[in-house]
């Protein structure tokens, strides 16, 4: 699967004071485009339906922020804290996410294209009724977040931990868990949500008791 990079400029415009940017552009209802923030931290901003494109955030903390219908496209956050902040509702194209703390974030009801979580953890992490397509995992601690009743469209994942999500009514038929870590998913019962799911024998076998299958050790 090709991913599609996000679009930067050459040069973007260094900015200090986000904050207030990021107001000034929401009372007007205008995009910020072409900047790039570090070293920036933010904690309960209010910048809800905030329009960012082609920028870069790097070593930024945006702690317990509102980012609710947000919309980012062609983005890059790297070294950025974003734990425990609100994203519901938000429209995420050509986003990167290299090297984040995203723990405890809530992308409920987002929509998320072309987008890219590399080394990044995102334990606690709630998906739930969002919408990827196009999103590769890469090397990210994925540990207990919700994805319930999300759609996942070519979604791939390498050197990745999925263990205890909680996949209620989110099918995973034809995503290739063999090269993560894959253990203990919430799922009906009957496990409908794991039908066409492409797994290793190992990760097979933990599975099986969803089922009812008793295997005998003799």
């Amino acid at each position: 699967m090709s991913i599609a990079n996000p679009r930067l400029p050459a040069k973007p415009v260094p900015v200090g004071d986000f904050a207030s940017l990021a107001q000034e552009h929401m009372s007007d209802e205008s995009p910020v485009s072409g900047i790039v923030v570090s070293d920036t931290c933010l904690r309960e901003e209010d910048v809800q339906a905030l329009e960012v494109r082609s920028s870069v955030f790097r070593e930024c903390s945006f702690s317990h922020c509102h980012f609710e219908k947000a919309v980012f496209v062609d983005v890059v956050f790297r070294n950025c804290d974003l734990s425990n902040s609100k994203f519901r509702s938000a429209y995420f194209e050509r986003c990167r996410f290299e090297s984040c703390k995203l723990i405890g974030i809530d992308m409920s009801d987002t929509r998320i294209k072309n987008a890219v979580f590399q080394e990044t953890r995102l334990q606690y992490a709630c998906f739930d009724k969002t919408k990827m397509t196009d999103v590769h995992f890469d090397q990210t601690d994925f540990t207990e977040a919700s994805v319930i009743e999300a759609s996942l469209k070519q979604f791939t994942a390498a050197d990745t931990k999925f263990l205890r999500n909680n996949f209620y009514k989110t099918s995973l038929a034809g995503i290739d868990f063999t090269r993560c870590e894959f253990a203990a998913p919430v799922v009906s019962m009957p496990p409908v949500e794991l039908k066409g799911v492409i797994l290793n024998p190992y990760q097979a076998a933990d599975l099986i008791g969803l089922w009812g299958i008793i295997v005998k050790n003799d």
